[in-house]
């Protein structure tokens, strides 16, 4: 049964012009339930939106889909060829009131722009149906990147950082006991 939708997923696609899609139909029959990051940003790197757009980062149906508000970017996860994950930092005090805060008396505003929110860093590269190399920047919440990872590597994309050694590089250090 799972050769005969195999094959005729794989027809259809090629059939159709579909191309990398075709991985995506065979995947479904073992999709698992979405996973969502509300309050990710959309640093840059996909069509129709705009940069720094806030919105919900989603893995589903072997694809990984951005949603802000009614536009949705949706990413094949069988064409991503790399998935990077990193740690950073922001300002807590940000646009344009953040700006207006260095001119603030007595130096107070730089004083402000020192206090940082943590978050986590989540790069892909893909390739678009016509074969085209591509890359998209997002930023979750501390913590996330790990797991937003892991769902797009179970749902077939690829990487060549395994993610135990991108934990291992990002664990925080431990101080060593003076003696």
């Amino acid at each position: 049964m799972g050769r005969a939708l195999f094959l005729l997923c794989a027809v259809t696609s090629i059939l159709m012009g579909v191309g990398l899609r075709a991985v995506s139909c065979v995947a479904q029959g073992a999709n698992t339930s979405p996973i969502s990051f509300p309050g990710s940003k959309h640093v840059l790197g996909l069509e129709g939106l705009k940069h720094n757009a806030s919105g919900t980062l989603l893995v589903e149906n072997s694809s990984l889909v951005f949603k802000k508000d009614k536009k949705t970017a949706v990413v094949p996860t069988a064409s991503i060829t790399e998935v990077l994950t990193g740690k950073d930092t922001e300002r807590t005090i940000g646009g344009m009131v953040g700006t207006l805060t260095l001119f603030a008396p007595y130096g107070s505003g730089r004083f402000l722009s020192l206090f940082r929110t943590k978050i986590d860093t989540l790069a892909i590269e893909y390739l678009d149906p016509a074969g085209g190399i591509h890359g998209a920047v997002f930023t979750l919440h501390q913590g996330n990147a790990l797991g937003a990872k892991q769902a797009l590597l179970n749902q077939g994309a690829k990487t060549s950082v395994p993610i135990e050694v991108e934990a291992a590089a990002q664990a925080p250090r431990k101080a060593k006991k003076q003696q």
